[in-house]
């Protein structure tokens, strides 16, 4: 792990490592499960309440002034500027099935803006991050390395997700080829690594998004929401459709669908 992390950034980094611990331990119960007759949903929620009570009582012992916002629940902090916004099993389905594609996101909001931003998942031990104006890193197997989104031009060429309820909703007559992975924040990470080359998010909230967005921006990506009529929007938190990628990609999607879309 980079030791120049500021330090609101180490303490969201050191608050996943210090719930990693217990995910791994529950994992191996949920792979046990599998072969259950009552299966491992009931186990897996219970799980992810408890993992969320401790990643939150960590991030209030450092900052117990900062508030916390998670799906559930919004704890009001005394510094009304700063929050943590917290997606705890990001890809749940995967994590009840025992498929090792899921994440924790913790984004830290000063005012309007996201400065901070990790996503990790604990059973690769795989950790993307990055600060507003300081570039993005993975962090993996202890050592850490800088990363850029993908040069790739060519959308036919290219691996693209989709994330909606239903990949019919975007009524495309163009042939565009997507693939659906259950887990946002691993796609934004994976897009600002590279590995992904384009992302197309439609009905997203706040807790899909905040993490990984500004992760792929300091990656040297685009992160571009559109409105329900096809108009950008600076809100991207209660956008309509978010086309991500590099500069290139993100041009040739978003005229293709906001076209179609017409």
């Amino acid at each position: 792990m980079d030791t120049n992390l500021s330090a609101n950034l180490h303490i969201m980094t050191i608050s996943c490592r210090k719930i990693a611990r217990f995910m791994l331990r529950d994992f191996g119960e949920i792979e046990q499960l599998q072969s259950s007759i009552n299966g491992s949903e009931n186990f897996a929620n219970a799980s992810k309440t408890k993992i969320e009570k401790i990643l939150i009582d960590a991030l209030l012992e450092a900052r117990p002034k900062y508030g916390i916002l998670t799906p559930t629940k919004e704890i009001k902090g005394s510094d009304i500027s700063h929050r943590f916004i917290i997606n705890i099993i990001d890809g749940f389905d995967n994590y009840t099935h025992a498929f090792p594609f899921f994440a924790v996101s913790i984004a830290l909001q000063e005012q309007k803006n996201i400065i901070s931003s990790v996503i990790f998942n604990p059973i690769l031990d795989k950790m993307f991050y990055a600060e507003l104006g300081s570039g993005a890193f993975v962090s993996e197997t202890r050592m850490t390395r800088r990363i850029r989104v993908s040069a790739k031009k060519d959308y036919k060429n290219a691996l693209i997700t989709y994330s909606g309820k239903d990949i019919h909703d975007l009524k495309l007559k163009t042939s565009i080829p997507l693939q659906i992975i259950n887990s946002d924040s691993l796609n934004f990470g994976y897009l600002a690594s590279g590995a992904i080359d384009a992302m197309i998010l439609k009905g997203k909230s706040v807790f899909e998004v905040s993490a990984g967005a500004l992760i792929v921006k300091e990656a040297g990506g685009i992160v571009r929401a559109y409105d329900m009529f096809g108009k950008i929007t600076d809100n991207f938190f209660d956008a309509d459709l978010l086309i991500c990628g590099n500069s290139y990609l993100q041009s040739e999607l978003t005229s293709i669908i906001i076209k179609e879309k017409e």
